[in-house]
Formats: structure tokens, C-alpha cells, sequence
């Protein structure tokens, strides 16, 4: 028997599913990684993975696992995050989002398809190349971070300030559509800004002696409407257009009194190509102008969280490799595609520099909603698949 079907057959439904149930089971919202984090610790561990856990943040720790090779080179990374969202309302859930109901081949959870069944695909395909003996001469690393949901430095301060570097990256984020995989080439980038338009309150009696402040940010919205209809021309052929969407507006705190200050946060997705300066400016430039127009117009503005956008090149050889092993394991080929969402693959391909795609179980459709849920069989045919690019690569 060759080690590729060693490897394949070692790769178990059983084992996966019960992997997964694990981690769904341990509620890991950002900013409380840490139980999982030193669960994946001890379970790499115990399979015979060199083994490393740090704290990019306190009381926050990053894991990282080696399946070192005799020559040490070339490297694959394996990435995923160990946060997830907040369930939010428990009684909306038609299963507790904690415990990993299996219902018809899915299994249902916060976190089982964003991405826990991308980090159980990651773990089991290293685990069933140990368990096959196959000597590896390059090193197949797998690291898992903290913070992805709000931009957290977890997977750049594994790439860059700890220095693990690779030839090659794959970032399990679930990449399933209408049921087949696809292979992520380039990603989104998202700035969130906080704008605070400042007035002067007064009693609502004699609104003409304050300044309104909920009135004058209705200008800014008006503004930023138009800037997305300006960006909808500006596409990229993977992924579409840039976007510019007002998604929470805080103002006033009494219903008799002229409010003194109203708070937008602005969401900007950006394509490859553009850059957070070149967004702030355009929006820097729309309340430069109405300030302009209206001595009483007073703003200040802040960048609260980025993810870069990032690409490589459709014709790189990661690329190549996985569409390979995803039409021998699911019998279909996958045109490279550009996800709508950011991820940490911009840590590894623009701060790293490693040639990067994204490619795991689950559907983005499910993920951050009442009820995710995520396919068994997608979760054990992305470790398949994992794990015979890494014999492609590293043998």
C-alpha cells in the first residue's frame, strides 16, 4: 500500500467527528482562547507533535505544531483561529450552541463551521501522516490564533515576531459553496472607522441655540451613500467590488435635549490594489468638505480595526497542488476564486510573504448565525485533502 493511501485510509469520520465535538464543546469566544488553546496544546502533544504555545496577549495564547521533516525545508503552514463570534441569544438556537448536536451528517455549534472544522481538518491530517510513519523531509506546521474575529495580531505575531516562516500557506477558512469547495487566490480587506460628529446640546425647547449633532452626521451618511455608489465601479474579477456601508449609528442619550455628539462606524472593504491610507482619505476628504460648507460641522475620526487585502497569483504552485488533490478526493477541479471576507491569509502573503490561499470546510453562508452548522464529510475530505498536499509538498 503507497503512503497515499495509508494516509487516506487512516483518515477517519469517526475520529473527525469526535475531534470536532471536542472543540465545539469548548466555548472559545475572542478573548477567552485560552481552554482551547491548551486543549489543542496537549492533544498535538499527545500525538507525537513538537509542540509550542506562547502569548501574543496575555492570558491569550497561540499554539503552534510541528511534523518536522529530515531536511527542514521546504515548509507548509496550516492556519486557522481559535475565537469565534458570540452565540448571541441562546433561546434562538434550536440546539445549545455549546454541544455539538449531530443532525443529518451536520453537526450543529458556534464556531463548528468558523472554524473549528477547519482546525479539526488541519489537526487530523497531521495526525494520520504521523500515524502512516511517512518520512517528511520538509516540516509541516500547523498554528492556531487568537483574535481573527476583531483583527488580533495572533497569526502575525506567529509568522513575524516568532518568525515562523514557510513556502507555502493554507488558511482553513470554510471556502464551500452550494456544496463544493473552492480555492481562495485573494481576499477582501476591511477598515472599520469610527466617526464622532460633535454639536452642542441644549434643551429641545430651543433647538436653535445647540447644534445638533444626530442632524449634521445625517450629512455624513448622505456623503458616504454616495461613495459607495462610486466604489460599486471598482471591481476586482475574483471578488467584485469595493463597498463602503454605514452599519451602526449611536447618538443622543435624552429625548428632551439636543444632542452633543453622534457616533458612525463605517465599514470599508477594500480589494487588492487599494490601500487603508487611500480609503481614509476618501473619507477623511468627505468631512473636510462639509466642513467647508458648515463652520458648525466638527468631527474626529479613528481607525479601529484592518485586515489588509491580499493576493497571489492564480498560477501559483499551491494553488495547482490543492485543486490537484481536491479533484482526486471529491472527483471536481475549482476555479481560483477571491473570498468576500477577510482573514489572516493577509498576515501570511503581505507580512510574511508566504504564497497563501484559503481553502477549508464549512460555508461562509452558516458562519456568525443562529444554528451553524457545518458537513461531517466536508470536514474529513478537507483533511484528506490537506493532508496529500502535504506529501505533494514535502516528500
Amino acid at each position: 500500500m503507497s503512503f497515499e493511501s495509508e494516509v487516506l485510509n487512516l483518515i477517519r469520520k469517526e475520529d473527525v467527528t469526535n475531534l470536532l465535538q471536542q472543540l465545539v464543546r469548548i466555548p472559545s469566544p475572542t478573548g477567552e482562547e485560552k481552554t482551547i488553546a491548551e486543549f489543542i496544546y496537549e492533544v498535538l502533544k499527545s500525538w507525537g507533535l513538537k509542540t509550542e504555545i506562547f502569548e501574543p496577549i496575555p492570558n491569550r495564547p497561540d499554539v503552534v505544531g510541528f511534523l518536522e521533516g529530515s531536511e527542514g525545508r521546504p515548509t507548509l503552514i496550516l492556519n486557522g483561529h481559535l475565537d469565534h463570534v458570540p452565540p448571541g441569544n441562546l433561546e434562538d438556537w434550536s440546539y445549545p450552541p455549546y454541544e455539538g448536536r449531530i443532525v443529518n451528517g451536520k453537526m450543529y455549534g458556534r464556531g463548528a463551521a468558523d472554524m473549528k472544522g477547519g482546525l479539526t481538518s488541519m489537526m487530523i491530517a497531521a495526525k494520520a501522516l504521523k500515524d502512516a510513519n511517512v518520512q517528511l523531509k520538509g516540516n509541516l506546521v500547523l498554528t492556531f490564533a487568537i483574535g481573527e474575529e476583531v483583527g488580533d495580531p495572533g497569526t502575525r505575531h506567529i509568522v513575524v515576531d516568532r518568525g515562523i516562516r514557510g513556502d507555502w500557506g493554507i488558511v482553513t477558512e470554510p471556502t464551500v459553496f452550494k456544496g463544493k469547495f473552492r480555492v481562495g487566490v485573494a481576499e477582501r480587506g476591511v477598515a472599520w472607522f469610527k466617526i464622532t460628529v460633535k454639536g452642542k446640546s441644549t434643551h429641545a425647547s430651543q433647538p436653535n441655540l445647540g447644534v445638533n449633532a444626530i442632524s449634521k452626521a445625517s450629512k455624513v451618511i448622505t456623503e458616504l451613500e454616495k461613495l459607495s455608489v462610486k466604489l460599486a465601479r471598482k471591481k476586482h474579477p475574483l471578488i467584485g467590488a469595493s463597498t463602503c456601508s454605514v452599519t451602526i449609528v449611536e447618538g443622543g442619550f435624552k429625548e428632551n435635549i439636543i444632542p452633543d455628539q453622534c457616533r458612525i462606524t463605517v465599514d470599508r472593504r477594500m480589494i487588492p490594489g487599494e490601500t487603508v491610507k487611500e480609503a481614509e482619505k476618501e473619507i477623511e476628504k468627505i468631512l473636510k468638505n462639509l466642513r467647508k460648507k458648515d463652520p458648525k460641522f466638527r468631527f474626529s475620526m479613528e481607525l479601529t480595526c484592518l485586515f489588509e487585502p491580499a493576493e497571489i497569483p492564480s498560477k501559483s504552485e499551491i494553488v495547482s497542488v490543492v485543486r490537484r488533490n481536491l479533484k482526486k478526493v471529491c472527483g471536481y477541479d475549482s476555479k481560483p476564486w477571491g473570498t468576500p471576507y477577510a482573514c489572516d491569509a493577509r498576515n501570511l502573503i503581505n507580512d510574511a510573504g508566504i504564497p497563501t490561499i484559503v481553502f477549508g470546510p464549512g460555508d461562509i453562508s452558516h458562519c456568525h448565525c443562529v444554528d451553524e452548522y457545518i458537513e461531517l464529510d466536508e470536514v474529513v475530505n478537507a483533511a484528506k485533502i490537506l493532508a496529500l498536499t502535504a506529501l505533494n509538498l514535502l516528500t
